[in-house]
């Protein structure tokens, strides 16, 4: 595996990065890093541009005062800002399907169905 790939804790946003932005303690959303593009929200203007090299984590400001904190993709985010179409597995049932599966390190698990893809995202990171 390619060590820039590898999950990190100090690892920076590049294009094309999906991360998830959160705007208020109960507003995230998914968005795909792309250096000519902009998020524009309620509290104002996100240029791309300037989250590019940003450790992930950090808060970035609009051009009306208004921040952002943007975060690096995990099971759990991923699990809060899916659409909600489908019936889809939160934490706490992943958790026990798991257990009760007792898939540990190792084991080959193989989803299928057409799904949210929220319980695969926590079995394969």
């Amino acid at each position: 595996m390619d060590s820039s790939m590898k999950i990190s804790f100090n690892r920076c946003i590049r294009d094309g990065d999906l991360i998830i932005v959160n705007e208020r303690h109960d507003t995230m959303k998914a968005v795909k890093v792309c250096e000519n593009l902009i998020l524009q929200n309620r509290v104002g203007v996100f240029k791309h541009s300037d989250w590019v090299g940003k450790p992930f984590g950090s808060i970035t400001f609009s051009n009306k005062g208004g921040f952002v904190y943007l975060l690096a993709l995990a099971p759990e985010l991923w699990t809060l800002v899916l659409s909600h179409r489908t019936q889809i597995l939160y934490i706490a049932d992943i958790s026990f399907v798991i257990m009760y599966l007792e898939v540990v390190p190792g084991c080959l698990v193989l989803e299928s169905g057409t799904s949210s893809g929220s319980n695969g995202t926590c079995v394969y990171l």
